[in-house]
């Protein structure tokens, strides 16, 4: 099979046991089901760490799949075979319109699905389901971004190729932001757009936060870093625990959660943020060089994961 020339791997070696139906899945299976998605024998290799990477613990892939809330893995790319495989990073980035992006993500839902059982109505349950159940995978715009990328943040070397899964279950939200002119207005308002993603009033997890080389220009001219737009956004997104709490008017954290007798005072006036921790919050660059549109996907209870493409001939 030509597509297995894509990889120095063998064709009978496994590479992952796939959930829901734990059924193994093997370089030739996996590049059965990337033939079907339109993939090129050089996405292989992404293709097949994309799946090493659904398949582990921290991304609970089985959970991605059966949850209600519709999560799906929204794939990044890192590293020089974004530009040997010809993926998108620039112009619409996230659409339609490029075969390595479409067909990667596509890959991966067929051997999810294939292999692995993750079928509607059957374990899998979502209660609107989303596009990006279909296909969602981009690269990263590392060259327009004045930031470290994402992989070398995580500790990979910048001539690493990195596929990183992430489990969206939002988005993209569109933010929008044409006249802020510092880093403080615009990250201000980029992060209480943030605030909105799944419910207003309650934290969330991990997000994936896709900035604009517009947005990035904009923040940079003051020389902000990532972990000062980071901590912004905590900063904005922070209101006291009394403002978050449930209400017969509008749901909420339930005071429960303190104790039977609700929060003290003290824990009352507490600030809570959206997000647990700066690092919660993942960014990218990628998009056209003209729009102030920037992005944020909205994650699921587990986490993203990061692993190094190997085996590539």
């Amino acid at each position: 099979m030509r597509m297995l020339e894509g990889t120095t791997r063998d064709a009978q070696d496994l590479v992952a046991v796939v959930p829901p139906n734990m059924a193994p899945a093997t370089v030739e299976k996996i590049a059965i089901n990337a033939v079907m998605a339109g993939c090129k024998p050089e996405y292989l290799p992404v293709v097949i760490t994309a799946i090493e990477a659904c398949v582990t613990e921290e991304f609970n892939a089985h959970g991605v799949w059966a949850t209600t809330m519709g999560a799906a893995p929204a794939i990044v790319v890192n590293g020089p075979i974004r530009h040997h495989i010809g993926m998108n990073m620039r112009l619409g980035a996230l659409g339609q319109g490029n075969r390595a992006n479409a067909a990667i993500g596509r890959a991966v839902r067929l051997v999810m699905r294939n292999v692995g059982g993750a079928k509607p109505a059957g374990t899998e349950r979502s209660t609107l389901g989303t596009p990006m159940k279909y296909t969602l995978s981009f690269a990263e715009w590392e060259e327009r971004s004045p930031w470290e990328p994402m992989h070398v943040e995580k500790g990979f070397d910048p001539d690493d190729s990195v596929v990183t899964v992430f489990p969206a279950t939002s988005g993209p939200q569109l933010m929008v932001d044409q006249t802020a002119r510092t880093a403080r207005a615009l990250t201000g308002i980029l992060g209480l757009t943030m605030a909105a993603v799944g419910n207003p009033h309650t934290p969330t997890g991990h997000v994936l936060f896709v900035v604009c080389p517009e947005h990035a220009d904009t923040i940079w001219r003051d020389r902000w870093s990532k972990q000062q737009v980071r901590d912004y956004i905590l900063e904005v997104t922070s209101m006291p625990l009394r403002d978050r709490l449930a209400t017969p008017d509008a749901s909420g954290i339930e005071p429960t959660q303190f104790g039977p007798d609700g929060p003290t005072e003290e824990q009352l006036d507490k600030l809570y943020s959206k997000f647990r921790a700066p690092e919660f919050i993942h960014m990218v660059v990628a998009g056209s060089e003209a729009g102030k549109f920037s992005a944020v996907l909205g994650g699921w209870a587990s986490s993203p994961v990061s692993r190094k493409i190997e085996n590539i001939p």
